[in-house]
């Protein structure tokens, strides 16, 4: 196609500069003007032809894959190097493979990403099972597919003077935003250590940039981070870990894939292709961490010196909690919390909200397809 492009630039370029010559100059007699005339039709019927035959010429050149693939949007929430799984299977053509032409937005928190689905702008969410809780419990119709991250992945990270989570009473803790995984992950930690959440004042600042800005400036005390850029925060802010809640074992839904049960039920195949195309995604990071790094750096911005560490982390560490389901303790964590403020949250469960559907895992597992991957 760049090569059509360049060609109607080359073909189009001295039309526009004869025209201009034209309208300027001082054509006096009717023969003038059907000569010109009759020319402009000439070149015109010559562009056309031309034009047609380099559309068809493109046009064949694409492969009839490619013609065929069907289109959809994932929406990231809440972005970690673990999201490299995705990115390193749309970069390296992987969802293609399967038929699937993925479009991938960006979204500073999960809360956004949620909207993006719920509004159809998006088919996928790769975010915080919290959200498909929150939202059902609206009335919506979002299920868990897979697995992500099923610890919270989140350091509490505080300025240098506070030394300990007690020391956090009367002070300003920053979150991304309310109903987002960082405002359940601070009140799972106050509830941890026996603080009531009173005690705090929680401000949503958005992404972990403006967070950390906050943290350094002293706008706030605390806040939480994933990393590379709890690393950051620590090495080169010189700030102070107070709680690394997945060295905790606190289990919580803080990644996995998402999707509307009505879309899952009309374009079952469409889902079963993106999950292959994201565990092969896994698979070849795991394998390739210097081009899976180079592939974050596109998505996060963070000093050189970390990006290794927040690859270790997710992806050496954790990444094959794509192949379980969240773990059903975080999810029903969520609806504690909820439930002290929504009454609607009460009394329910896992189930009873329908939030998680494990069957495309456990077909795409059934069928040896996660063995012949991993090789």
């Amino acid at each position: 196609m760049a090569r059509c492009r360049q060609f109607f630039a080359d073909e189009l370029k001295p039309i526009a500069e004869g025209e201009r010559v034209r309208r300027g100059s001082s054509l006096s007699s009717h023969a003038g003007y059907a000569a010109d005339a009759l020319n402009g039709i000439r070149v015109a019927m010559n562009l056309q032809k031309k034009f047609l035959s380099a559309l068809l010429a493109a046009f064949l050149l694409v492969p009839a894959a490619v013609q065929g693939l069907d289109k959809v949007r994932v929406s990231g929430g809440g972005i970690t190097p673990l999201h490299a799984i995705i990115w390193v299977a749309n970069h390296e053509g992987l969802f293609k493979k399967y038929g699937l032409e993925v479009e991938y937005l960006t979204m500073n928190s999960g809360t956004l990403g949620v909207q993006t689905l719920l509004s159809n702008d998006s088919q996928f969410l790769f975010s915080t099972g919290a959200l498909a809780v929150t939202a059902d419990l609206q009335g919506a119709d979002i299920a868990m597919i897979t697995g992500g991250f099923n610890l919270f992945a989140f350091k509490l990270v505080s300025r240098p003077e506070i030394k300990s989570m007690q020391e956090l009473k009367g002070k300003r803790i920053s979150i991304s935003q309310f109903g987002s995984a960082t405002d359940f992950a601070v009140q799972a930690s106050l509830e941890k250590f026996a603080l009531d959440h009173k005690q705090v004042t929680v401000i949503q600042l958005g992404a972990s940039a403006n967070r950390l800005t906050a943290l350094s400036n002293g706008s706030t005390e605390a806040t939480l981070f994933t990393e590379p850029i709890a690393t950051m925060a620590l090495n080169k802010y010189k700030m102070n870990l107070l709680l690394d809640m997945a060295e905790a074992g606190m289990p919580y839904p803080q990644s996995c894939l998402m999707i509307k049960r009505s879309y899952l039920d009309a374009n079952r195949d469409k889902a079963t292709n993106f999950v292959k195309g994201m565990v092969e995604g896994m698979f070849l990071a795991q394998r390739d961490k210097a081009m899976t790094v180079r592939t974050i750096k596109k998505y996060i911005r963070a000093d050189d010196e970390v990006y290794g560490i927040g690859y270790d982390y997710f992806l050496g560490k954790h990444a094959e909690d794509l192949l379980s389901m969240p773990d059903r303790r975080g999810v029903e964590l969520v609806i504690r919390q909820l439930a002290k403020t929504n009454p609607k949250a009460k009394g329910q469960t896992p189930e009873t909200l329908r939030v998680f559907e494990p069957s495309i895992l456990e077909e795409i597992k059934k069928s040896g397809f996660i063995d012949k991957a991993r090789k």
